[in-house]
């Protein structure tokens, strides 16, 4: 039996449920103190927000209760409310579970490099718990069918849920709009989701793209901006070496770790180098992630913080728009320029980006052969020497490399894993950061051993040669800045050696103004960004005007460019073609002979992909298949997202090219 309690309880909670303003209220106060709770992975962090931050709580509070309220329209309330409360409460667990294996918090734009995400989620997740996970998805899916099916309808009265709709919304786009206008997100996200709140800072991601037109964008503003920095016609260096930078995975000297005592020094040939070569400190944009926008800055001399909260240029505008780059500016005197990367070539959609830098090859993973993989799958660094050399010295003229590597990439494992080698620290306590920050040494120490090995095959090379290394960003690792002997978790650095006599110097520097830097030691001034970070840097108007020509670049006139846009580059996959010489038939097979191929080759016939065994470099094994005079036959290299990044030329089958063989088949 009911007590006088439960009863009173019970009606009190139907008024409550039939009030939209009532229930909307508390029911949003109530999933804002989980969400925030999961955000600062502390149990009362929901209510720490409201204490430390009144007003943004009540904005983000109110943004919760419009949706709540508009659920009072909706016949089948329940259901509608439930979907309100998975969307909000699930997105606050998925932003926990990402503050735990990468840092930085839940962005919009996470869900556009979803796809490539699956491809790697094993990395992250045992298979355990991608069945667990995979379970939980479709029990919450069967549940919310359910639900729909079996929750009641509901009266629906209009002008009273209007009313309360109207209101919340309508306080709710005025401190959205209030603090949009007059508040601008700080570069550190994790500083921004603790201070405005998850649910206002994740919104603010899904439309915040691009960048602002100036107030004062005109023809006259950037007519001024070029006659600063001097835009008349570039004079010829007198030197023109090869120029090779590599952008290091999490790459740190883990020596700035003040009280980490090592066995070894996992970072020995860096270590020197920084005393040798120029070098410093590099501000970059990201920490834990975000290896795409560092890149970004470095390639391009633009500034991220102009762009929309946590946006990824490579996912959104350079999807569709060419601009300046140092790519670009190279090409202007003859050099040939090579993006290399370790990985997929769908990662952060290079494969498109690099098209509109100015790229002549890109060479993915899926073109790579011979690489090793680490315990954790990613592969390992010192595949790059080879590619790197090779590339170069398929060239008559000068190359410009940029390679991106991957090996020291997280999520860092707490405990044993196969295969693994650690070089052990004194100094952590926690055992299961400790033996992480012992397997990312490790780490560290092949990735520093691939620098040693690039410099001594760079030095035998007979031509002159820079190479400039940084890391893209600090390591996803649990760890405050009191840890560091620098001031910022945002701070990389970079070394310049070259394989001649250069003169020393030690600057810190933007991410950004990277590229011109090492061009100024070489006298190349090619490009407006260039010239603006070398001539103009130290003016007082050096951020605006750099905002100026970024916006006139990607959005504006291109009026710095008299009106003429960047061409998007003819960009070859691979620095070496993929071909097929030969068709043999063994023993009711075909074999494929040819060059190039890799484990990411796939036989197609006609257009339709057909099952392929990677037998080498230069054989496939097309399983099961007959293939008929007339036929096309193309080698299409396919990622692990299933996304076609090239093919080689079409080879027509036929008796002409049929080479029949009944001895052993091709090694």
């Amino acid at each position: 039996m009911k007590t006088k309690n439960d009863k009173i309880c019970a009606v009190l909670w139907q008024k409550i449920w039939n009030n939209p303003l009532w229930f909307s209220l508390t029911g949003s106060f109530g999933m804002l103190l989980l969400i925030e709770s999961l955000s600062r992975h502390r149990f009362f962090g929901g209510i720490l927000f409201l204490i430390h931050e009144p007003v943004y709580f009540l904005m983000n509070w109110l943004m919760i209760a419009a949706f709540l309220s508009f659920t009072y329209f909706i016949p089948k309330r329940i259901f509608a409310q439930a979907v309100v409360a998975l969307v909000f409460v699930g997105l606050g667990i998925i932003n926990c579970i990402l503050l735990y294996t990468r840092i930085t918090p839940l962005e919009a734009v996470d869900f556009s490099i979803l796809r490539t995400g699956i491809s790697i989620v094993n990395i992250y997740l045992t298979v355990l718990q991608l069945i667990l996970c995979g379970a939980a998805i479709l029990g919450v899916i069967a549940g919310m069918v359910i639900l729909f099916i079996k929750s009641p309808k509901s009266p629906v009265h209009i002008i009273r849920t209007a009313v309360v709709f109207a209101s919340i919304a309508a306080a709710s786009a005025a401190m959205i709009i209030f603090f949009t206008a007059f508040s601008s997100i700080p570069t550190d996200l994790n500083e921004a989701y603790d201070t405005y709140g998850f649910t206002y800072c994740f919104s603010r991601s899904i439309f915040d793209r691009g960048i602002p037109e100036p107030e004062d964008y005109s023809a006259y503003t950037i007519e001024e901006i070029l006659s600063s920095i001097g835009s008349e016609e570039n004079s010829e260096p007198e030197n023109k070496p090869n120029i090779i930078v590599i952008q290091l995975e999490s790459f740190m000297d883990i020596n700035l770790f003040s009280d980490f005592t090592f066995a070894a020094n996992p970072v020995p040939n860096f270590t020197k180098l920084k005393r040798t070569c120029s070098s410093g400190q590099l501000h970059v944009p990201a920490v834990g992630a975000g290896t795409a926008n560092t890149e970004f800055e470095v390639l391009t001399g633009m500034n991220l913080d102009e762009f929309g909260t946590g946006e990824y240029p490579y996912k959104t505008i350079l999807q569709e728009k060419s601009c300046e780059s140092i790519c670009y500016n190279l090409r202007e005197l003859g050099y040939t320029a090579h993006g290399f990367h370790n990985n997929t070539g769908t990662f952060y959609s290079r494969h498109t980006a690099y098209r509109n830098l100015g790229f002549h090859t890109f060479t993915p993973l899926e073109y790579m052969n011979g690489y090793a993989v680490n315990p954790l799958g990613w592969a390992k660094d010192e595949c790059l020497t080879e590619q790197i050399i090779d590339a170069m010295e398929s060239t008559e003229g000068q190359d410009f490399v940029f390679a991106v590597s991957v090996q020291g990439h997280g999520k860092y494992p707490t405990e044993p894993v196969e295969g693994e080698k650690l070089i052990l620290i004194d100094g952590i306590e926690n055992q299961a950061l400790r033996h992480q920050f012992e397997y990312y040494a490790y780490q560290l120490w092949e990735m520093d051993r691939f620098i040693g090995e690039l410099i001594d095959a760079l030095s035998a090379l007979d031509e002159d040669c820079v190479l400039v290394l940084y890391g893209d960003h600090q390591p996803s690792l649990e760890y405050s800045v009191e840890d560091l002997s620098i001031d910022s978790k945002y701070i990389s650095e970079y070394v310049i050696w070259t394989n001649y006599s250069s003169e020393r110097n030690v600057r810190n520097i933007e991410s950004y103004q990277l590229s011109a830097l090492v061009l100024d030691t070489l006298k190349i001034e090619n490009g407006l960004l260039t010239k603006l970070h070398q001539k103009y840097s130290a003016s007082g108007d050096y951020l605006n005007a750099l905002r100026m020509l970024q916006y006139d670049m990607l959005y504006g006139d291109m009026l710095a460019y008299g009106g003429i846009e960047y061409t998007p580059a003819d960009m070859h996959m691979g620095y070496e073609e993929i071909q097929i010489q030969n068709i043999v038939y063994i023993d009711g097979r075909h074999y494929i002979v040819g060059d190039n191929f890799t484990k990411s080759s796939v036989v197609y016939v006609n257009d339709k992909s057909k099952n392929t065994t990677f037998i080498s470099d230069t054989v496939l094994l097309l399983n099961d298949q007959k293939l008929e005079a007339g036929d096309q036959i193309t080698i299409r290299q396919i990622t692990s997202d299933f996304v076609e990044l090239g093919a080689s030329k079409a080879y027509v089958y036929g008796e002409v090219n049929i080479t029949a063989c009944k001895d052993d088949a091709p090694e």
